[in-house]
């Protein structure tokens, strides 16, 4: 609606959106794709977006380690579970550092689709009821 507006009755935002997605039809046209293609066809990353990401989760990753060594145990045996993934996770960090965002990034996912499994069994047993769990031995 605010297309209809002469350019001086309009906003600078809506004149900005204007433009920007006229440029967007323009760009769209002159790729070599189909007109079908055309209007779903995504916008490749931008290469300081890309690197912005990059160094987020790196920088994320290596706190994310930080933190947990300093949180290790204190007078955990050789063997003690907790104060071997750190190890391991300090090792990577120093070998491998993007290997360790991976790692942490699918660590991540796991932990969140347990927490989201596990939030309807919460809420049904709050409330009362039994909720038998898909997992069965055989």
């Amino acid at each position: 609606m605010s297309d209809k507006l002469p350019p001086a009755n309009r906003s600078p935002l809506a004149a900005l959106n204007t433009h920007i997605a006229q440029a967007s039809q323009l760009a769209r046209q002159q790729l070599p794709t189909t007109t079908a293609q055309a209007d779903t066809t995504p916008w490749p990353t931008l290469r300081s977006a890309q690197r912005f990401h990059e160094t987020w989760s790196r920088i994320s990753a290596e706190t994310e380690v930080t933190k947990a060594e300093k949180r290790a145990p204190d007078n955990a045996g050789p063997l003690n579970s907790h104060k071997l993934v750190l190890h391991t996770l300090s090792l990577m960090r120093q070998l491998s550092p993007d290997y360790l965002r991976g790692f942490l990034a699918q660590a991540e996912t796991l932990l969140w689709l347990d927490q989201a499994h596990a939030l309807p069994r919460q809420v049904a047993a709050s409330k009362g009821g039994v909720v038998k769990s898909g997992r069965g031995k055989k």
